[in-house]
C-alpha cells in the first residue's frame, strides 16, 4: 500500500472513530493549507508549534516553506501521531520537527513556563467544535500564554461557532473563507497584543 493511501486510510479511520479528537475524516487540501502558511515568512527562523497535525500534511507544507524554524507538532492520537513521526522520518524532517504524543494543553503548559523563547506562530487544526465550552476556553487561554507579544495564533475550523470565543481571548484577529477545501473551511489569524 503506498505510503499516501495508507495515511488517508489511517486519518479516515481516526475521524470516524475518535471525532472528537479528529474533526474531520480527510486530511486538509492545498488550498486550505497554503491560507493557514501564508501569514509565516519565508525567511522564519523561530519556534513555530503546529497542534493537531492528522496526517502531517500541513508539516510537511510548513517544513518545507520555512526551512530555518524548528517545528513541534503535537497529536494526541497515537496512530496518527507515529504516522507524522514515520513521514517526517522519510522526508528527511526529523532534525526540524519533532512530533510529540500528549495533549495540547500539557504541551503549551510546559512551553510557557520553561523559560525558553516562545513560538512566534501556533497553527491550530484542533476541531475546537468538538469541545465543550470550557474546554476551549482553557486551550484558547493556553494558546495565548505559549505566545509572545504580537505572536499569531492561525486556527482552521469548518464552522463559524466558536469564532466569538477566539475573537474573547485574541483582539486582533479576522477571518477567511477557504471555499476551495472539502468541506469548506474558515481561517482564523488572532494576534497577542502587544
Amino acid at each position: 500500500m503506498s505510503e499516501m493511501l495508507s495515511r488517508y486510510l489511517h486519518f479516515f479511520w481516526a475521524g470516524l472513530s475518535k471525532h472528537g479528537q479528529t474533526g474531520g475524516i480527510i486530511p486538509s487540501q492545498r488550498f486550505l493549507i497554503d491560507k493557514m502558511l501564508a501569514p509565516l515568512p519565508e525567511d522564519f527562523s523561530g519556534r513555530c508549534i503546529e497542534l493537531g497535525p492528522g496526517s502531517g500534511a500541513l508539516t510537511v507544507r510548513l517544513a518545507a516553506k520555512c526551512p530555518a524554524a524548528q517545528i513541534i507538532a503535537c497529536e494526541i492520537n497515537p496512530v496518527l501521531a507515529r504516522d507524522t513521526r514515520n513521514l517526517m522520518l522519510r522526508r528527511g524532517l526529523s532534525g526540524q520537527v519533532e512530533v510529540i504524543n500528549q495533549p495540547a494543553e500539557k504541551l503549551l503548559a510546559s512551553i510557557a513556563s520553561s523559560g525558553e523563547p516562545l513560538p512566534q506562530f501556533i497553527i491550530s487544526g484542533i476541531p475546537l467544535g468538538t469541545l465543550s465550552e470550557a474546554k476551549t476556553f482553557l486551550l484558547l487561554d493556553a494558546i495565548r500564554d505559549a505566545l509572545p507579544e504580537g505572536g499569531m495564533y492561525i486556527q482552521f475550523q469548518h464552522s463559524l461557532v466558536d469564532r466569538k470565543r477566539i475573537r474573547s481571548r485574541f483582539a486582533r484577529f479576522r477571518s477567511v473563507p477557504v471555499f476551495l477545501n472539502f468541506p469548506p473551511a474558515v481561517i482564523y489569524y488572532a494576534q497577542k497584543e502587544l
